[in-house]
């Protein structure tokens, strides 16, 4: 029977991303690795024979010939709650310095869509196309202040929040839009629609966070972790979807 070498494990935080694998995690791979090496051996699992791969390193699936009886079964179960907990913690490793990414992205489309909202020559007077282009300046004031809609209430919700910040951006996310396409028909100072968005998600948490209560289900950490068992360290279907908006240790 093949050797399970936790080692490979490890090259992937190197090759993916830039964080080191920190010591929860590298527990976890451990424990892993040794019971999954006693589930193997009490089954009497075969292993591929590329069973060092650092690409491809092995599941519990591959280590697990069925039976083994009652020891077997109990290993089972830890194997399940540490591949979870693994899950978990690769997620928050990972998210720690991505939302802040989304957070920085968020705050630079607001300075940008204030601009833009009343100042565009500020961005785009250089530019030939802007001055050759009949009401051009209408057009970008217009898309500052639907800026919040488009990008900022966006880049808020890819952190994921959960509890009650998820709610206030869900509440945000359905009125910003309102806001841009009511407030025209009242005034055409996109300055004062700008801040009518910015009053909305302000508003939006202020509401969550003041009458609102935790219902904990859905929050952004704690999807589905089996989703997670199988993919490398660095999470990146939260970089290809999140620009656009849409933790435990062992035993």
């Amino acid at each position: 029977m093949n050797i399970i070498n936790p080692i490979p494990y490890l090259p992937n935080y190197t090759h993916h991303t830039i964080i080191l694998p920190h010591q929860k995690v590298v527990n976890l791979e451990r424990d892993l690795y040794n019971l999954r090496n006693e589930l193997a051996t009490l089954t009497g699992a075969t292993l591929p024979q590329n069973s060092n791969n650092a690409l491809s390193p092995l599941t519990t699936t591959q280590c697990d010939a069925g039976g083994g009886g009652e020891e077997a079964d109990a290993i089972r179960t830890k194997l399940t709650k540490k591949e979870n907990d693994l899950a978990l913690e690769r997620r928050s490793v990972f998210r720690g310095w991505l939302k802040n990414i989304f957070l920085g992205q968020a705050l630079l489309s607001m300075a940008l869509s204030y601009v833009m909202a009343t100042n565009p020559d500020l961005l785009f007077g250089s530019f030939a196309w802007y001055s050759r282009i009949d009401n051009m300046d209408t057009s970008i004031t217009v898309l500052g202040f639907w800026w919040w809609w488009l990008f900022i209430v966006p880049s808020l919700r890819s952190r994921r929040p959960s509890g009650l910040e998820k709610k206030a951006l869900d509440i945000a996310f359905l009125g910003t839009p309102l806001i841009s396409l009511v407030s025209p028909v009242v005034t055409k100072d996109t300055e004062l629609i700008w801040f009518a968005n910015l009053a909305v998600v302000a508003g939006a948490y202020g509401f969550a966070y003041l009458v609102g209560d935790e219902d904990g289900g859905d929050g952004g950490d704690g999807g589905d972790v089996r989703e997670e068992q199988n993919m490398p360290y660095a999470d990146e279907d939260a970089l290809s979807g999140g620009l656009r908006g849409g933790e435990g240790g062992g035993e």
